[in-house]
């Protein structure tokens, strides 16, 4: 492997690269975005290795990637990422691109019971390379890019296939090569179907604007121990992260770059309504009392003045039935399942995580044919624990 990388800028290049890359087997890939520096997230290089080269690939620079399409749609050609989630959104969000034939690493590393899941983790443990993470927090979307910048980016990429290969020799010989498999092909489709939106490219996004939100998503509902607060205090809260995410927007920034969740749990506590008061939460940032003091107050005072009758309340969400029968079940169930993955050596999650336990406890399937019109099983599940599910089950009709 060439861990020295080719960068593509133009679509000649990418082109050339397109004819090239479509007659390989497998293909590593892994992108670097820039949504630690700006509000709006964009994909700002795409790294692909084959057996003995590596290319990064700068969509900034080039701005179309339909090049690439056909390549990641191609199911006659191995994708290989490590934790590929963020990077098939981002690959959609942007570009529409969808990508099939997905194996990934990370998720291959979790079936053959590695407590280590990062790539850098992964490498060392397997071969003994290590993975700087001088620019892990980079901003990718600065031109012109660095040598050594390059150079990380690659690393990123130029080990996957032979990472690959040894899982995949692992995964066939425990017999859980189809489980990884069906893994991949549900993530891949769900990293396209979860996006909504538009975007600079016209494809989709998962963006939405607050201005926009359903009167039903408030943004309390994503900031952690909002459950536990009083109507007003949720009121002020909800007025204070619309007030950071408008700012955001206008500055183009990570809503955290502004100020953090920490600053904003104080400010619903101590409730200041002027500046005097303001100056006197500790924490703040050296700009804050500049740039956000008038807005934050407003936000503050706006929610002190809400009528008690338009107060906001904690969505609470609906506990599953728990009937007698059903919650016996359950801890057969689970008794099972720590069982089954202290003999798989698998996190107990893997084998059949909480919601599909519960799911099987509701549905009581008395036959492995019954299995199937659950819809949080996945077929290897089916397949493997089928008749053990229902035997335990059977025993507590």
């Amino acid at each position: 492997m060439v861990l020295e990388p080719q960068l593509i800028e133009t679509l000649r290049d990418l082109e050339c690269l397109g004819k090239q890359l479509a007659g390989e087997e497998v293909l590593a890939v892994d992108t670097e975005a820039d949504s630690l520096h700006h509000y709006f997230p964009k994909v700002c290089l795409i790294q692909i290795s084959t057996n003995q080269e590596t290319f990064v690939i700068d969509p900034l620079a080039i701005r179309t990637m339909d090049v690439l399409r056909p390549l990641f749609g191609s199911q006659k050609i191995k994708k290989v990422f490590h934790g590929a989630d963020y990077d098939l959104r981002s690959l959609f969000r942007d570009f529409s691109i969808e990508v099939k034939n997905l194996f990934d690493t990370m998720v291959a590393s979790q079936f053959i019971d590695k407590k280590e899941l990062s790539l850098a983790g992964v490498l060392n443990e397997r071969f003994g390379i290590l993975l700087s993470k001088k620019y892990q927090r980079a901003n990718w979307s600065k031109r012109p890019l660095s040598h050594k910048m390059l150079l990380y980016a690659a690393h990123d990429t130029a080990h996957l296939i032979r990472l690959y290969r040894e899982l995949e020799q692992e995964l066939r010989f425990k017999g859980r090569l189809s489980w990884v498999e069906e893994e991949c092909k549900r993530l891949s489709v769900e990293c396209t179907l979860g996006a909504n939106g538009q975007n600079r490219g016209g494809s989709l996004t998962h963006f939405i604007s607050p201005k926009t939100q359903p009167r039903n998503t408030p943004l309390f509902k994503r900031f952690k121990g909002a459950g536990k607060m009083e109507p007003r205090d949720l009121a002020i809260l909800e007025n204070l992260l619309l007030f950071r995410e408008r700012r955001a927007m206008q500055e183009d920034r990570p809503p955290f770059r502004l100020f953090a969740n920490h600053v904003i749990e104080k400010l619903v506590r101590t409730k200041p309504t002027d500046r005097e008061a303001l100056r006197k939460v500790p924490g703040l940032p050296a700009d804050f009392m500049k740039r956000y003091a008038d807005g934050v107050l407003k936000a503050i005072r706006s929610g002190l003045e809400l009528l008690a009758d338009r107060l906001p309340s904690f969505p609470k969400t609906r506990s599953p039935s728990r009937s007698p029968k059903k919650q016996v079940r359950l801890r057969r169930l689970k008794a099972w399942r720590e069982q089954k993955a202290s003999q798989l050596a698998l996190e107990p999650g893997l084998v059949c995580n909480n919601a599909l336990l519960e799911a099987l406890a509701e549905a009581h399937p008395k036959d492995p044919d019954e299995l199937g019109a659950i819809p949080r099983m996945k077929n290897w599940q089916r397949e493997t624990f089928g008749h053990e599910i229902v035997d335990v089950l059977r025993e507590i009709w």
